[in-house]
């Protein structure tokens, strides 16, 4: 399953939740089982993120893919914590309480991290080198995601994320503009920061020659204006990142 002055923003999140409590009751889920995945092959190794009124499902995330979605991080932006943040995957399964809506998550998720891997971070914020991606100057050329009721087989929700990437490539099904540019940091070093301005979720399937490659094709620069209609400009800016003090590579018992 997100690199760039210091703003201390939350050192510890049982702090944070704690502060939070004062104010209001602790969003927590009903229910909750977090486990480390078993090895898997062919498309079931896509990270999968799967959210309806009763439940959440993650399938195949990392810890850092688990942060990111509970501090609303891109996950490249997410440092400290060495491998532990990406050698283990886990599948995690959790009832919501009757009546929550889904923008409740994020902060029950960021409880559960912090009682199962007794999670510590804080955020810092820098300027360095990031590229923007905008629209290309003949309109983007996105496929906008398909719900359950434009799928012949109806298996796939229009909130079901799902997402690879492999060399030379970004798969993606119900990606925002904003995921996308986080994935694009992986292939080109630097953080990209959306800046088309482009709202909803769309099925990208990009594909690029890598520069080290002996076959001719398009770079991943021409890749994303052909395919997509999109451009990446480089320049600089401000970008926060999130810095994990501690976690621990195994859950507390659910």
């Amino acid at each position: 399953m997100k690199t760039i002055g210091t703003a201390i923003f939350a050192i510890i999140l049982p702090a944070v939740v704690g502060i939070l409590a004062q104010a209001q009751p602790i969003p927590t889920f009903e229910v909750a089982l977090v486990k480390a995945a078993p090895a898997r092959t062919g498309t079931a190794r896509f990270i999968a993120m799967d959210t309806d009124p009763a439940m959440v499902r993650y399938s195949n995330v990392t810890l850092r893919n688990l942060i990111a979605i509970a501090c609303g991080f891109d996950s490249t932006l997410i440092q400290g914590g060495s491998a532990l943040l990406d050698d283990q995957p886990y599948d995690l399964a959790a009832k919501l309480p009757p009546g929550t809506s889904k923008d409740r998550v994020p902060l029950m998720l960021e409880t559960l991290l912090a009682e199962r891997f007794k999670l510590a971070v804080h955020r810092e914020t820098t300027e360095q080198r990031v590229y923007f991606l905008v629209v290309g100057k003949n309109g983007a050329k996105l496929k906008a995601a398909q719900t359950a009721d434009e799928q012949d087989t109806g298996h796939v929700r229009g909130d079901h994320l799902a997402f690879q990437i492999i060399r030379g490539g970004i798969i993606g099904h119900s990606l925002p503009l904003k995921a996308l540019a986080g994935l694009l940091a992986r292939p080109l070093g630097y953080q990209v920061l959306d800046h088309t301005g482009l709202t909803g979720a769309f099925d990208i399937d990009l594909r690029w020659t890598p520069e080290d490659s002996q076959e001719l094709g398009a770079s991943l620069f021409t890749a994303i204006e052909e395919q997509l209609g999109l451009k990446l400009e480089p320049g600089k800016g401000p970008v926060e990142v999130l810095v994990v003090d501690h976690a621990e590579r195994i859950p507390a018992e659910n």
